[in-house]
């Protein structure tokens, strides 16, 4: 029996419940893991219920108040992609892509009579007549159809327009039926008879999202995906008021709220923006609680709240007051999330990450996102080095880099771009996939390009003439082809389809040579020796499989919980990683499939996509949050850098450019030493934490020489050089972003007399540097000392602050008496610095470094404020008196 509402709207009984309801409908408000993106959102005329429609073929009913799944309505084969309550509330109208609309019982949960296929394309809108006789749908047909709710009869058909059509809307008083066209215009027509009223109202550059009356029928507002809203007079079809502009991305949804006074816009930027409909002024936003597009919107009636539903699955009901949200009731560190996604390291996605991939240098990565950009990223800070937004017309599903890191190709819907990766300019814009572009992968050479996509389609391409070669048939012509990989010799690719078969090609004859094999795959990879390919598939499994024959060498094994988007090898073959729907990545043991690691946890959305750098220490990850995060492949913990990572990554980095050497005693066209060229010339590749408690205990525990040191240093931190005054390096030289660098000081250690001497210098905090330099950034001024190691071994290299190196220094010049070092510091052709360390000659380098730029010798002689600068700035031993430093 159907029950009532206190407002006589009716609402789902128990009864009724108990054949339409699932286990979804317990747990935490609008299950956000359990359905995919949201197309549509209503609430019901009462504020009761709020209708979805989603990608999944579903629409929920929800209570409004407890955000708890009321009904789940099965009867659409494809995406949903409009919803309409009729005004008394007892009926939903539903519009799917596969082109039919049907009518439900909002109580039962039932079909009014049968669905009809009102379009031959996907039915993009629909919506009720104010009197509930008649609805109105739109299609991709461009065609306009109303119909009478009772008899399913078509009543009108208005078929002038030239492109599709997204969105219809009746007026208030019904009179008036207005369109939203892909021509980029509105019309308003006559509801009786379809006659063209009012149009086109012209003014938007591109296709039109969604078009909304004001409650007194007054104005109409259209967005676009040319980011930008405009109201129009609904009588004389005259722009009152825009473009409204402040979206980045297309603007999918637009409402008034239910007193006309306030115009609330969502986009495919993933935030909402609420505006003054009478001046265009912004009110409140960017409001961030999604980490997918917005593409649905509903006041409730009495304007209390808002509703969003976004392409990530996620709902919010909000209080139009306050402006936050209510249910789900969301965590502070939740809140954060959303709130951060722009800024900090990898900053800048505003849509799904879809792609990311290592540069051949190990030094930066590239990324890509439903926003449409590509970016280039410098990976040992997380810097943005570029990007390039609108790189297509649609989301961009997946990239690639060649070997050489010269050219990136990037596919989207039917597109395929290639890039030269110096100017960024578009070499190849590539034409042939019917829909949409999954994946593009160079081959190892770079000659070739493969592509896979909607359709069975893969082909492959002259990746230098953008020639398409060949294409690959076998995969089931309806189905999708997921993803494709070349074998390491460039002889081989492999493909996985939505037909459930993975299948090998011989790319010179396009003939399948292994396969079909049963595979449920979404993603797949070769092994770096070519033998085995690693396969996630959409039962939550990684399975390992030969090659040649296809048989099972590993799995399925099974610690995800939902399916497997990506899988990667490291370098050198020893493990695979995972990324999955269910948020997490996991890396596993190639030759005995053991989980090495619990699965990294970090995203707050599917894992799309994960690569391994060059020597496999770090692995990038991209997510449907909007993120990409830098894991170690080692301990599976984030890379944290913000903080003493980026210092360490930073150090690594300036340590490495070419040596500028400081003033000293010999003159400018002496060879150097051939032991200190060769010193020069190490690597510094392994790091060593500092800051530890022993060097803290002996930084404080330094006697007096050490502690006037550190007052020094603190109290002349002013006197640091300032960065513009020092040389730049060679143009040459790549200085990531935001950050800057003075020279190097080099310096060493006389040699140990005997094994006896080397163990002690290895012993503590003894001063046994090879290389210093000092450089800032935003995170602080920091120290990078290149220590000296064993023979035949990397360095360590250890990062401190500048205050600790000063009292660091002093304390080698205190502990330093040898006869090695007293007689070096007594050698004409060397000055002397702390610790009887050796001051590396100024001049040209004639050997190793070329055209590197000395720095200019200080004049000065004095025991003034500018003698204590001796070492000229670069570091901040500078800051220690003469006197100190013996």
């Amino acid at each position: 029996m159907e029950s009532e509402s206190p407002s006589s709207f009716p609402t789902p009984s128990n009864a009724d419940l108990s054949t339409h309801d699932s286990e979804e409908s317990q747990g935490e408000p609008f299950n956000p893991k359990g359905q995919t993106a949201i197309y549509a959102i209503s609430y019901s005329p009462n504020g009761k219920l709020i209708a979805t429609g989603t990608q999944d073929k579903s629409i929920r009913i929800w209570d409004s108040q407890s955000g708890r799944m009321l009904l789940d309505l099965i009867g659409h084969t494809d995406t949903i992609r409009a919803l309409s309550f009729s005004h008394n509330g007892t009926q939903l109208a539903s519009g799917s892509a596969d082109h039919t609309i049907r009518i439900w019982n909002t109580s039962s949960g039932d079909t009014l009579g049968e669905s009809w296929e009102a379009h031959s394309d996907y039915a993009t809108s629909v919506a009720y007549s104010p009197d509930d006789k008649v609805i109105a749908t739109a299609g991709l047909d461009g065609v306009v159809r109303i119909w009478d709710v009772a008899t399913r009869v078509k009543i009108v058909e208005i078929t002038d327009h030239p492109a599709a059509v997204r969105c219809v809307r009746f007026s208030p008083d019904g009179s008036h039926l207005a369109s939203g066209c892909d021509d980029h215009n509105v019309r308003i027509y006559d509801r009786r008879t379809g006659a063209l009223v009012l149009g086109p109202l012209e003014g938007h550059t591109d296709l039109l999202g969604a078009i909304a009356y004001c409650p007194d029928g007054t104005r109409i507002a259209s967005c676009s995906d040319d980011c930008t809203i405009r109201i129009w007079d609904s009588i004389s079809g005259n722009m009152v008021l825009g473009p409204l502009e402040g979206h980045a991305d297309w603007v999918a949804w637009i409402e008034y709220s239910p007193d006309g006074k306030e115009l609330l816009s969502g986009s495919h930027d993933t935030t909402m923006r609420l505006w003054d409909s009478f001046t265009g002024r912004l009110i409140a936003g960017p409001l961030r609680r999604h980490h997918g597009a917005v593409c649905g919107l509903s006041y409730s009636p009495d304007g209390a709240h808002f509703v969003s539903g976004a392409e990530d699955g996620t709902i919010r009901v909000w209080d139009a007051c306050t402006r936050e949200v209510v249910l789900p009731v969301l965590a502070e560190a939740d809140i954060h999330n959303y709130e951060v996604t722009g800024t900090g390291p990898f900053g800048g996605h505003t849509n799904y990450v879809t792609a990311v991939a290592y540069f051949p240098d190990g030094k930066h990565a590239a990324s890509a996102s439903y926003d449409k950009s590509i970016r280039k990223w410098d990976v040992r800070t997380g810097t943005l080095v570029t990007e390039h937004l609108r790189c297509h017309y649609n989301e961009i599903y997946s990239l690639s880099i060649s070997f050489d890191g010269k050219r990136l190709a990037s596919g989207a819907y039917s597109s395929i771009k290639v890039r030269d990766c110096v100017e960024w300019e578009v070499i190849l814009d590539l034409s042939g996939h019917s829909q949409w572009v999954h994946c593009v992968r160079f081959s190892p050479d770079a000659k070739l390009l493969a592509s896979a996509g909607y359709g069975g389609e893969v082909f492959l391409w002259d990746s230098d003439t953008g020639e398409k070669l060949r294409s690959m048939t076998g995969h089931d012509s309806t189905s999708a082809v997921w993803a494709v990989a070349f074998s390491p010799d460039g002889q081989k690719l492999a493909s996985c389809s939505q037909d459930d078969t993975l299948r090998i090609w011989d790319i010179h004859t396009a003939e399948m040579i292994a396969g079909p094999f049963a595979a449920q795959s979404c993603c797949l990879v070769f092994s770096p020796d070519g033998r085995a390919i690693a396969t996630g598939t959409s039962d939550s499994s990684l399975v390992v499989l030969d090659a040649d024959t296809g048989s099972v060498i590993i799995g399925p094994l099974k610690r995800h919980a939902s399916l497997i988007h990506c899988v990667a090898y490291s370098p050198d073959g020893s493990t695979i990683c995972t990324g999955s729907d269910d948020h997490t990545i996991c890396l596993w043991d190639a030759k005995t499939g053991d989980l090495l690691l619990d699965p990294l946890q970090g995203h707050r959305g599917p894992v799309s996509s994960v690569s391994f750098s060059s020597d496999g220490r770090r692995i990038l990850s991209g997510s449907s949050d909007n993120t990409l995060k830098l894991w170690s492949s080692a301990s599976g913990e984030l890379v944290n850098l913000s903080d003493s990572d980026l210092r360490e990554e930073e150090a690594n980095s300036f340590l490495d450019l070419p040596a500028t050497m400081v003033p000293g005693a010999i003159p400018t066209d002496q060879t150097l030493p051939g032991d200190i060229t060769d010193l020069l010339d190490l690597p510094a590749t392994s790091f060593s934490r500092a800051g530890n408690q022993t060097a803290q205990r002996r930084t404080e525990s330094s006697t007096g020489p050490g502690r006037l040191a550190a007052f020094w240093s603190r109290l002349r931190s002013g006197y640091q050089r300032n960065v513009s005054s020092v040389p730049e390096q060679p143009s040459t030289v790549h200085r990531p972003p935001s950050h800057s660098y003075l020279p190097s000081i080099f310096r060493r250690r006389p040699p140990p007399a005997s094994e006896t001497e080397l163990t002690e210098r290895r012993q503590g905090n003894r001063i046994t540097f090879t290389r210093v330099a000092y450089g800032s950034m935003a995170s602080g001024r920091f120290v990078a000392i290149a220590r000296e190691g064993p023979p035949h071994r990397p360095q360590r290299v250890t990062v401190i602050p500048p205050e600790e190196y000063a009292a660091l220094d002093a304390q080698g010049a205190e502990e330093s008496n040898d006869p090695a070092a007293a007689a070096q510091s007594s050698d004409p052709a060397a000055s002397t610095g702390p610790s009887g360390a050796q001051e590396v000659p100024s001049g040209s380098r004639t050997d190793t470094v070329q055209n590197t730029p000395s720095v200019p010798a200080s004049t000065s002689t004095s025991d003034s404020d500018s003698d204590m600068m001796a070492y000229h700035g670069c570091c901040a031993c500078c800051l220690v008196p003469r006197g100190a430093r013996r």
